[in-house]
């Protein structure tokens, strides 16, 4: 009878063992998991954020192409943002004015909607280079570049729109 005993006994270590085993293992999927969401939340953000610089660099290149007359006077070469006063004023706006307004009216929204955003409208012969601290517009031409830079988890993107007018 002593035999019988001493066989449940190595039997019950064997069994304490497995469901240790199935312990770890049943841990790591749940940590895997989880970092799996995390990483989902971070990508659907990050395609958030992206979405909304889309739009805003499409929002002004549409400005532009509704503005021919700043672009034939190339008020959109790199224009400093401007008041948006003259959008209300009974006078309206010249063309070089519509474009400071246009731009700084853009940058207001780069600034509130990106993370760490910022964007520039230039005359660019190659529109797919610089970056914010410097853009490299080399005023050369028929390309007005919209450049978009933020700060984003998986580096720093940049969007580029280029118009033709």
């Amino acid at each position: 009878m002593s035999t019988g005993h001493s066989s449940q006994r190595g039997q019950g270590g064997y069994v304490l063992l497995e469901a240790l085993i199935a312990v770890v293992i049943a841990a790591v999927g749940f940590v895997g998991a989880a970092r799996m969401q995390t990483l989902g939340l971070a990508m659907n953000n990050s395609t958030q954020v992206r979405q909304k610089a889309t739009l805003l660099g499409y929002q002004m290149a549409d400005r532009i192409r509704a503005n021919q007359a700043g672009v034939s006077a190339h008020a959109y070469d790199r224009p400093t943002a401007g008041s948006t006063g003259c959008l209300v004023a009974a006078s309206g706006c010249t063309p070089t004015l519509l474009a400071a307004a246009d731009v700084g009216e853009w940058q207001s929204e780069i600034a509130a909607q990106l993370p760490g955003g910022a964007g520039v409208v230039c005359l660019d012969s190659t529109p797919d280079d610089g970056d914010a601290a410097a853009p490299l517009c080399d005023g050369v031409g028929n390309v007005i570049a919209v450049k978009l830079w933020w700060v984003d988890k998986v580096g720093t993107p940049r969007f580029v729109v280029s118009v033709r007018p």
